[in-house]
């Protein structure tokens, strides 16, 4: 009886170690850090300046995605508020790191104001934002 006993728990053992290595052995990806672009386009004309929210986890360090354009954000808890100056009506406007790239579609970007280089308020539904990869 002893001899089964002992049998068992060798097997269960085995079993064990057989299964750890196998779950071991799965590939284990970590995410993707990266960082995201907020692109502008506009139906109308160009705007100058920016107010967007960007709202996600892990949002950090926004820069301006062009040359010349100055960036101010602020951050609290998940939310960024972004101002960007410089004239746009298509492209990238700016940048902000992610803890995983591959998520875009977890962030929602809002446009809080866009102005004009006369600095009159634009309408915001002619300009429309979306966060790439």
């Amino acid at each position: 009886m002893n001899s089964q006993r002992a049998f068992r728990t060798g097997a269960i053992a085995v079993i064990c170690a057989a299964l750890s290595v196998t779950a071991c052995s799965e590939s284990f990806e970590p995410p993707s850090s990266g960082q995201l672009t907020v692109d502008v386009s506009a139906a109308a004309g160009p705007g100058a300046a920016f107010k967007v929210m960007v709202i996600g986890e892990g949002i950090s360090q926004p820069v301006a995605a062009n040359a010349g354009d100055l960036l101010y954000s602020f951050a609290s808890n998940d939310t960024v508020k972004v101002a960007v100056i410089g004239e746009r009506s298509s492209g990238p406007l700016f940048r902000f790191s992610v803890p995983d790239g591959s998520f875009a579609s977890s962030y929602t970007v809002v446009l809080l104001e866009v102005a004009g280089s006369d600095n009159a308020l634009l309408a915001g539904a002619d300009f429309t934002l979306t966060a790439r990869n």
